[in-house]
């Protein structure tokens, strides 16, 4: 009798308790869209661009967040498809320790990143499509502008190399 008691109480445990890991706490609705053709992306040999930051003095940075000043580049988009009427850009790369909204650089100087930012210079964090959406034109070459900068990130910036790699993703609207 006590078995039978323990054993029914044993699968009322059990029914509660996989009852409770099928619980629905909300619901992901996914949509898309499959392109037949995208834009040509413009940017250079291989598609890859350098973007010189220049040589910046360590007393540009008196305190954590200051910014050296910004630097221009482009990213061209051709042969665009009457369809795709806008994009925006998604950057990856290493992010910095302190940071990860910024691109963490490699090299021998340190308390330093990059700063990624849009044409209008609002801040780019990485792995994040950006809100700023780009207009496209199927007959032009398209200019995406975006602006780079290095930032401390600490109180003390040390001297030398600070370079990194970024790649980026365009999404189409």
């Amino acid at each position: 009798m006590k078995l039978a008691s323990l054993a029914s109480a044993f699968a009322a445990v059990l029914a509660l308790s996989s009852a409770s890991a099928f619980a629905i706490d909300g619901t992901v609705n996914f949509t898309g869209e499959i392109l037949d053709a995208a834009c040509t992306v413009d940017i250079g040999t291989n598609n890859t661009m350098s973007v010189d930051l220049g040589k910046v003095v360590k007393t540009t940075f008196a305190a954590t967040g200051d910014t050296a000043s910004t630097t221009k580049f482009t990213i061209k988009l051709k042969d665009c498809p009457a369809a795709v009427t806008s994009a925006k850009v998604k950057f990856e790369g290493t992010p910095d320790a302190t940071d990860s909204t910024l691109l963490g650089v490699t090299g021998t100087a340190t308390g330093v990143a990059i700063q990624l930012m849009t044409a209008d210079k609002t801040a780019l964090g990485l792995h994040q499509v950006n809100n700023y959406s780009y207009p496209l034109t199927a007959t032009v070459v398209n200019n995406l502008d975006f602006y780079a900068a290095y930032k401390s990130t600490a109180a003390t910036v040390s001297a030398g190399t600070a370079n990194a790699v970024s790649n980026f993703t365009v999404n189409y609207n």
